[in-house]
């Protein structure tokens, strides 16, 4: 007869094997179909804001690998994500839905614009 420790050690494989394919299935939603085309850096004309980040020293290198104006492009990936987000073709994490996160936002701006206080202390 089978106790509790041999469900218990089969429950956790079954809950490692769901948790698995949930981070695999996350990681095929993580970054935008187009993310390949970013051979094209043509700068947008947008304003810039100077800012001092910090990054990992093997990103730096990379970036700079792929040649002049490095910074256009890591302003170019966190773009097309930042839009990827949005447009909800991938998700921050598995459990992410930025499409009702952005409703929400947008909702509450549009009351708040009209005068109409919808906060949790309404």
């Amino acid at each position: 007869m089978r106790g509790k420790t041999y469900y218990t050690k089969e429950m956790m494989l079954e809950l490692d094997a769901l948790q698995q394919s949930m981070s695999n299935d996350w990681l095929d939603k993580s970054l935008p179909e187009d993310w390949e085309g970013m051979d094209n850096w043509q700068r947008l004309d947008r304003e810039k804001t100077r800012v001092t980040i910090r990054l990992d020293a093997d990103m730096v290198r990379w970036f700079r690998k792929l040649g002049p104006n490095y910074s256009r492009r890591i302003n170019a990936v966190l773009r097309i994500y930042w839009m990827a987000l949005l447009s909800g073709h991938i998700h921050a994490h598995h459990r992410d839905n930025p499409i009702t996160r952005i409703a929400l936002n947008a909702e509450y701006r549009m009351l708040k614009e009209h005068g109409i206080d919808s906060g949790p202390e309404a």
